[in-house]
């Protein structure tokens, strides 16, 4: 089996908690439901600071990465398909990526 990168893209936005902590619910009983499939269930990024041959910014952009998560599935769409289920693509986005083995 192949392991993916779910990329969380995005600041979620919600229009009142409830609606926030719900919505976490519902990805928790995803993330859940995927079973052995998960090998990573997750790690949340803080704001990023960019390195570049100009030096160093930190500024804040809307597409920023958020989080990981690694899952492992036969193939490309598999993987696309446990993502297709995710709550949090109803309130931003995920990139999916096979992660390559060096």
């Amino acid at each position: 089996m192949a392991q993916f990168g779910l990329l969380y893209v995005g600041e979620p936005q919600f229009s009142s908690p409830e609606e926030g902590q719900d919505n976490y619910q519902r990805y928790m009983a995803w993330l859940d439901g995927l079973g052995d499939a998960v090998v990573n269930k997750g790690m949340p990024f803080g704001p990023p600071t960019r390195v570049d041959a100009d030096g160093v910014s930190s500024d804040e952009r809307a597409d920023r990465l958020t989080g990981l998560t690694i899952v492992e599935a036969d193939d490309m769409d598999a993987a696309l398909e446990m993502a297709k289920s995710c709550p949090y693509i109803e309130v931003a986005a995920l990139d999916v990526v096979q992660i390559m083995q060096m």
